[in-house]
């Protein structure tokens, strides 16, 4: 398992609070860490050998979907031989680029990778925090709208800790998952 983002105590400082329930704290910072990658669409962590099918398209380029891309280990086409590596060429970004043509259509072709990273960027902490915090704070009880005939409550996510704020979202844009092929 990855290392923890946060710790309960860097919480308890970021709140701003005498003590904190350090097991509570530790459910509220790894809920926020899967808040994060369920809104950036990424592992981020460092991930090694990862296996991943895609389909040929037809073009120069495939979209590996986790970056940063560290390391391409192979690349297979319909079960071949693994492809040379002056045959391909991968940037961090994941885009895997066919050199001596195009990828064939509609075939397996199996990347072995690795991507991730090693050490994250501050950021990762700062929103992990922020998203921590207000789940801590506001816990389930950030009522948006309440109604009286026939009971209705609908809660804030942005204010529970459930959901990143616009604002977390434009933070973590450059680290998130891009439109195509992914």
């Amino acid at each position: 398992m990855a290392v923890p983002w946060a710790t309960p105590e860097e919480l308890r400082a970021h709140l701003k609070l005498p003590a904190i329930d350090e097991e509570q704290a530790a459910e509220k910072i790894a809920a926020a860490e899967v808040v994060i990658r369920g809104g950036i669409r990424q592992t981020v962590d460092a991930v090694g050998g990862d296996v991943l099918h895609l389909v040929g398209n037809g073009r120069r380029v495939i979209n590996l979907p986790e970056m940063p891309v560290t390391a391409v280990l192979s690349v297979t086409v319909d079960g071949g031989l693994p492809l040379l590596s002056t045959r391909y060429r991968v940037n961090r970004h994941g885009i895997l680029t066919c050199l001596d043509g195009v990828w064939p259509l509609d075939a397996d072709v199996v990347v072995v990778y690795s991507h991730g990273y090693e050490v994250l960027p501050p950021l990762f902490k700062q929103v992990c925090l922020q998203v921590a915090g207000r789940a801590w704070v506001h816990a389930p009880t950030a009522v948006a709208a309440e109604s009286l005939g026939d009971r209705s409550v609908t809660y804030d996510k942005d204010r529970t800790g459930e959901a990143l704020t616009a604002y977390e979202e434009r933070l973590l844009e450059p680290y998130a998952r891009g439109p195509e092929s992914r």
